[in-house]
């Protein structure tokens, strides 16, 4: 008789709230048009170094970009104006998720890009920052760095100028860590997320534009192209351990606790690829108070080996 193998683990699925959504076809096109709409603010509203337009990428409408003009300072930014309260809301977890690619310059002068967070005092609390330094200097930085408000550090990954990608940020602001990745790669995982004093909130999501020249007159021509920004907010997954036991008669059973505003549903698979739910009374909700359960399945002869996971889905 062939041994039957059991494999058991936690899926989480978590539909979260939206705290901000747009890909900025409802912003008039033309210069410093990022500014001053949608709770959107810059340092910068006259230069035309933010700036909306209508034709930098055919595939899509509108898009936002930051530098490729002289600016008025050496650093300028666009913020928006969040002011989230995770405490109030109950929901820790942020998650920004954004399409955005760096255009290199044609002047030979390169700069720093930014995607920072600050909190709703207006304190600097966590970047990330691209560095468009030419990768053929000496010691160049160029690439993908993160700063928690003190210390920078090198991800060891790169970006490829010229090309979008996919950023997805997730910030755990009661644990204070983030991590990061680009086209579902990740740059970086559970790293702290702020080394300040500084209260732990979400007050504003910042795109940042930084001259490697003091003098905006040797500004690089290269900028910042943000296609798309989606903000969620999420509440902590409660934990779930699952327990199982494989009687005489050769029963499963599946032993765990409930959560409340929580639907957990069994899965099965004969390969870790394909997941099928349609097994009998295998969906389980706790709307008033967890409680513990059982799921049975027995044995079926003609079945050498079958895999289970619990899928729990946030109840909408």
């Amino acid at each position: 008789m062939r041994t039957f193998f059991l494999f058991l683990f936690f899926l989480p699925s978590i539909h979260g709230e939206v705290l901000y959504d747009t890909d900025f076809d409802s912003f008039p096109a033309g210069p410093n048009n990022w500014s001053e709409i949608e709770s959107w603010i810059s340092n910068d509203t006259t230069s035309g170094a933010q700036s909306i337009d209508g034709n930098v990428l055919p595939a899509l409408l509108n898009t936002a970009t930051l530098g490729f003009t002289q600016p008025t300072t050496p650093f300028t930014f666009v913020a928006l104006n969040l002011g989230y309260d995770h405490i109030t809301s109950g929901k820790p977890i942020v998650e920004i998720d954004t399409l955005i690619g760096i255009e290199d310059s044609t002047n030979n002068r390169r700069d720093d890009f930014y995607l920072t967070i600050y909190n709703k005092n207006g304190n600097r609390l966590a970047s990330v920052r691209f560095d468009n330094e030419s990768p053929n200097n000496a010691n160049s930085q160029f690439g993908i760095w993160r700063e928690n408000g003190t210390t920078q550090f090198d991800t060891l990954f790169d970006f490829a100028p010229g090309e979008l990608f996919n950023l997805i940020a997730t910030i755990d602001l009661e644990e204070n860590t983030w991590s990061i990745s680009t086209d579902d790669v990740p740059i970086f995982e559970n790293v702290q997320f702020s080394n300040t004093t500084s209260p732990i909130n979400f007050g504003l999501l910042a795109f940042e534009w930084e001259l490697t020249a003091p003098s905006t007159s040797n500004y690089g021509n290269n900028f910042l192209l943000v296609a798309d920004i989606n903000i969620q907010s999420f509440s902590r997954q409660p934990d779930l351990e699952v327990t199982f036991q494989i009687n005489s008669l050769g029963e499963i059973n599946l032993n765990w606790q409930t959560a409340v505003g929580w639907t957990d549903q069994v899965e099965y698979s004969s390969d870790l690829v394909t997941w099928f739910d349609d097994l009998p009374e295998s969906t389980f909700e706790s709307m008033d108070s967890p409680h513990f359960i059982t799921f049975s399945e027995i044995k079926d002869p003609a079945i050498s080996s079958r895999f289970y996971r619990v899928k729990r889905i946030r109840l909408p």
